[in-house]
Formats: C-alpha cells, sequence, structure tokens
C-alpha cells in the first residue's frame, strides 16, 4: 500500500538524491567513451613489431598483464607479474632466473586483446580531437619547480602540450574533484626523472589521462618518479627503470621495465 510523503519528508528525500547524486564519481571513460574497459589492465601492450615487451630485474607489475599483436613477453632476474597475463595466439611469455607470473597465463586471447588495441587507437584518437582549455603549451620543470592545474567539479580539463618533462625534485599537480577529469595530450617528448612527481589532489587515477601520441621517443620515467594516472602512449616504448613507479595503468607498443620499478593498478573507490 503506498502512502504520500508531506512536503516536507519529500523535500528532503530529493536532497539526500541530488547529494547523492554530487558524489557520482569521475572516471576518464566518460569523456572518452572509446576507453572501454581497457582499465582493467595494469599493463597494455599494443605488441605491434616483432620486440619482446620486457620486465627485468626486480621489476613489479602488481596487476593483470594484456600482450596483444606479437604477444611476446621476456621476464628475468627477480621480476614478477603479480596477476594474469593474457597472450595472444602467436605469443610466447618466457620466464627465467627467478621470475615468475604469481596468477595464470591465458592463451589465444585475441579476441579480448584486439578489442583492447582498437579502444587504445580509438581513445588516443578521441582525446587528441578534444579542444584544449588550458594555455599550457608544454611543461619542462627543473629542479624544485612545481605547477599546479586545477579542475572544477564537472568539468574535463584538456591541455595539448608539445613536450612534458619532469627532472630534479619538480612536481606537476592535478588538483580537483570527484567529478573533474584531465586528458593531457603530449606530442614529443614525455619523461619524469630524479626525484620528480606526478601528484593528484582530490583525483583518483582512472580520471587522468597522459595521450602520448606518434612513434617518436621513447616515454621514459626513471630514478625515483612518481606517475599517477593512466599513461597512453600507443605507438612507443614506455620504459621504466630504477626506482619509478606508476600509479594507475599504462598502455603501450611496447614495455620495457628494469631495476626495482614497479607498476601498481590500484583499486578504484567509490567516492
Amino acid at each position: 500500500m503506498f502512502r504520500i510523503l508531506p512536503k516536507s519528508l519529500l523535500a528532503i528525500a530529493a536532497s539526500f538524491f541530488l547529494f547523492g547524486a554530487s558524489l557520482a564519481s569521475a572516471d576518464v571513460a566518460q569523456a572518452i567513451p572509446e576507453i572501454g574497459d581497457l582499465e582493467r589492465w595494469a599493463a597494455f601492450s599494443l605488441g605491434a613489431g616483432n620486440n619482446f615487451s620486457r620486465a627485468l630485474g626486480q621489476a613489479l607489475i602488481d596487476g593483470d598483464l594484456g600482450l596483444a599483436g606479437n604477444g611476446k613477453f621476456l621476464m628475468g632476474g627477480r621480476a614478477v607479474v603479480n596477476g594474469d597475463v593474457y597472450d595472444s595466439s602467436n605469443g610466447a611469455v618466457l620466464t627465467l632466473g627467478q621470475a615468475f607470473i604469481t596468477g595464470s597465463i591465458f592463451h589465444n586471447q585475441d579476441a579480448i586483446l584486439d578489442n583492447g588495441v582498437n579502444e587504445a587507437l580509438a581513445a588516443s584518437t578521441h582525446a587528441l580531437d578534444l579542444t584544449p582549455n588550458r594555455s599550457n603549451t608544454t611543461i619542462n620543470l627543473n629542479g624544485h619547480d612545481n605547477v599546479t592545474i586545477t579542475g572544477a567539479p564537472g568539468e574535463t580539463v584538456v591541455l595539448d602540450l608539445k613536450n612534458f618533462k619532469l627532472q630534479g625534485n619538480s612536481s606537476f599537480t592535478l588538483q580537483g574533484t570527484a567529478t573533474t577529469t584531465f586528458v593531457i595530450n603530449v606530442n614529443k617528448k614525455f619523461s619524469l626523472k630524479g626525484n620528480s612527481h606526478i601528484d593528484l589532489a582530490g583525483l583518483q587515477w582512472n580520471q587522468v589521462l597522459f595521450n602520448v601520441v606518434g612513434d617518436g621517443h621513447r616515454v621514459q620515467l626513471g630514478g625515483n618518479s612518481i606517475f599517477n594516472g593512466i599513461l597512453m602512449a600507443n605507438g612507443r616504448t614506455v620504459e621504466l627503470k630504477g626506482d619509478a613507479t606508476v600509479s594507475g595503468e599504462i598502455i603501450a607498443n611496447r614495455l620495457n621495465f628494469r631495476g626495482s620499478s614497479r607498476v601498481l593498478h590500484p583499486a578504484i573507490v567509490s567516492q
């Protein structure tokens, strides 16, 4: 039996509904729906060409690994994949020394992996087509330089940069809310060195996409650098070395992890 609520209770109920709606978490896929289910991976290789992706030394991939294209992956030293590995019908996953995979290897996963490649290519194209709404054209920070870019609730902040280079103890901070997203296109060089770091304030990693386009320089993260977000470089090799850490996801043509570098794939927490 239905009851008609007094107006005062209806108003309270409406306010709770609106409050709950305002707390809904954003995701970069809302701005770029082509990204589909790519966020499931800690690392994903498009695998064009014949070269192996590699994890050597004490490198760690904490999450699932997708190996499309040639599907070739070499692990050595004490490298660890703390998750499952999916490779294609012509793939090869080789482990040497004390390297190991904690989960399972799923072979012949062409349909899932080809879909991931298509999503990555379409997402990168869409990201590049977005109109920039900030004036920055390059980020080149040295020493103790700090830059903060702030986005409003519900806003998708778009930057179109020539280069993105951090070194020394520099920091680049993206600040927003649970409903803010960032899309940062980089056309030439992307590198993090020394103790440089990309920090997120009020955001989670799935709200931020760095889209490195073209097939130019390697994308390099070294030293004790820290990256938070999704790093996409469909036409390039992403190279992590030293104690570099990625908290989020890497999508690249080829992966090259060395030293004590880490790729961490945190859970997405409702805000």
